[in-house]
């Protein structure tokens, strides 16, 4: 990601992505849902467990960061393909 793209990735995250999810109708109730369940699970794993879980989700995480990153840039591509 060049310079440029990472300072309106940083942007975006700062200051849009937020809004943006919070015009998708079902995000609120998906992030309680997600947030109830994990609660719920948790309660089921012994202290081992619990650090497996807890690896699990950093790797997922960083996933997930990877793949809006990549998405982002293929907006960002998308955009300059389009304004040719």
């Amino acid at each position: 990601m060049t310079d440029a793209m990472q300072a309106l990735f940083l942007y975006a995250q700062e200051h849009m992505v937020r809004s943006l999810l919070c015009q998708e109708h079902e995000y609120d109730n998906a992030h309680l849902s997600a947030e109830k369940q994990e609660e719920a699970f948790r309660t089921l794993l012994d202290e081992t467990a619990q650090k497996c879980f807890d690896d699990l989700q950093d790797e997922q995480n960083l996933l997930s960061f990877f793949y809006g990153r990549a998405l982002f840039r293929a907006g960002f591509q998308i955009a300059m393909e389009l304004s040719r």
